[in-house]
């Protein structure tokens, strides 16, 4: 029998964009945590907010100085979320538990809007492909 085409490029959607997640939110975690390492290293008191322009391009800088931890929490959200989309992608390719695999597609829209919205359609479109329990 030939695998139904809609879950499994969901659950490849899923997948890709669940792994984009997750080296974004090391980006954001480790980012953070390197700007303070080298703020300590350089010698700047602990807790002191070095300045910064006002801008860096079109982004104000203001949340960081006011909220410091807010990167490291955005970047283990986006690592959990994409941990999320990869198990249900592999539950989509292996055409069991709907339930997992549409909440692995709900993960990879915030992780990766584009690729996740296709994932998701084809998720809810290839419903009936998936194995009952």
């Amino acid at each position: 029998m030939q695998k139904p085409w809609m879950p499994v490029v969901a659950g490849l959607l899923d997948i890709v964009s669940g792994a984009l997640g997750i080296i974004v939110g090391l980006f954001m975690s480790l980012r953070v945590l390197g700007v303070r390492a080298a703020h300590a290293a350089a010698g700047a008191a602990p807790g002191v907010t070095p300045r910064v322009a006002p801008h860096a391009g079109a982004l104000p800088q203001m949340p960081h100085m006011f909220f410091p931890g807010m990167g490291i929490a955005f970047g283990i959200a986006l690592l959990v979320i994409g941990v999320l989309a990869i198990v249900g992608g592999v539950y989509a390719l292996r055409l069991k538990a709907w339930g997992l695999a549409l909440a692995g597609s709900i993960g990879a829209v915030i992780t990766g809007p584009v690729i996740g919205l296709l994932a998701l359609i084809f998720t809810v479109l290839g419903r009936e492909d998936f194995r009952k329990p």
